[in-house]
């Protein structure tokens, strides 16, 4: 019997499917909002139309950003111009702690919907983290952030793209999805470019992946042009395609 057989359904989405914290994020920004908000703190305020660039890419300006609305595509662009989306981020969520002074960003921040950000300088960050309430909070949710990126990494080092974008569908429901009795729909529209971008593919995969989960019943397009999907059937599609048992 193989180590892969005797793993669980469980185990297996708990390392496939990408933890976000969601709670934790919530409770950062509850914790150090007044602050924020306060005249003499020194912030700076943000508002981005779809598609805009925080900064170019390789610049960076030593803040970390809190997402007050909207969304967030962290992209990384390659010597030759190819774009790769390394994560996307929603209301609540924040980027930039991992920005070394001196030294350029590995991605570049870009709006995927109209987005409203506040820039924390990394003094005021420090002397927020002196609470320590706010301390144990920030510290978990940079946790559940490296197993997040770690769990990013196993996808592509184990699942094919096809795999990989039923993942990502299910982390864009998790994150940007309203129930509807079994199904989820994805508020967050993104075009397939960005799902290209995000899972390691060409466009044209990406529209015949879509067209075989459409056939499958995963998902289907609501009357607005969202992605309505149903994790559950997504799920015992990954699990088929990982050659495990279906849930049970």
């Amino acid at each position: 019997m193989t180590m892969t057989s005797t793993r669980t359904v469980a185990s297996v989405l708990d390392d496939m499917l990408v933890p976000r914290g969601s709670e934790l994020t919530v409770r950062l920004m509850e914790g150090i909002k007044p602050t924020l908000h306060s005249p003499a703190v020194p912030t700076r305020r943000v508002e981005l139309a779809c598609g805009e660039l925080l900064h170019q890419p390789g610049a960076t300006d030593g803040r970390v950003y809190l997402i007050e609305s909207g969304a967030v595509c962290l992209e990384h662009y390659s010597p030759t111009g190819r774009r790769t989306i390394l994560d996307v981020l929603s209301t609540n969520e924040y980027f930039g702690e991992d920005s070394l002074p001196g030294m350029p960003s590995q991605y570049t921040p870009a709006a995927v919907t109209a987005t409203k950000l506040i820039g924390v300088e990394s003094t005021v960050l420090h002397s927020l983290l002196r609470d320590a309430n706010v301390f144990d909070v920030w510290q978990h949710s940079q946790i559940l952030k490296a197993r997040r990126h770690r769990s990013l990494l196993l996808q592509h080092a184990i699942s094919d793209s096809e795999a990989r974008l039923a993942m990502c569908l299910l982390d864009l429901a998790q994150s940007f999805g309203t129930s509807t009795g079994q199904d989820v729909r994805i508020g967050l529209k993104l075009r397939h470019e960005d799902y290209a971008a995000m899972i390691g593919t060409t466009r044209s995969r990406v529209g015949l992946f879509l067209q075989r989960f459409t056939d499958r019943k995963m998902i289907r397009k609501s009357s607005c042009g969202a992605i309505v999907a149903n994790p559950r059937i997504i799920v015992g599609y990954i699990m088929e395609r990982m050659g495990l048992p279906p849930a049970g």
